[in-house]
């Protein structure tokens, strides 16, 4: 396997990045009742299953990045939905 470039590290931490303010704000969301409960447990599954498979193909940066800033705005969309 060859050597990451760099712009695989940067892609890797900025989709990084995304699924952590998810985290933060899907938590942040739950401990303000804005949403039900069903919608927390269902955006940390799909944020643990999606960090899951990051983990393990961090190299692909299009579909990595693509993933992570699609739950950034279903959650988004989801949320402003069920408020």
């Amino acid at each position: 396997m060859s050597e990451p470039t760099p712009r695989q590290v940067l892609y890797a931490l900025v989709s990084g990045a995304f699924l952590v303010v998810v985290a933060v704000l899907t938590a942040a969301a739950a401990a303000a009742t804005l949403v039900p409960l069903w919608w927390t447990v269902v955006s940390f599954a799909l944020l643990a299953g999606s960090g899951v498979w990051m983990a393990f193909n961090w190299r692909r940066t299009a579909t990595v990045l693509l993933l992570s800033i699609s739950l950034f705005i279903g959650w988004t969309v989801g949320t402003l939905i069920l408020s």
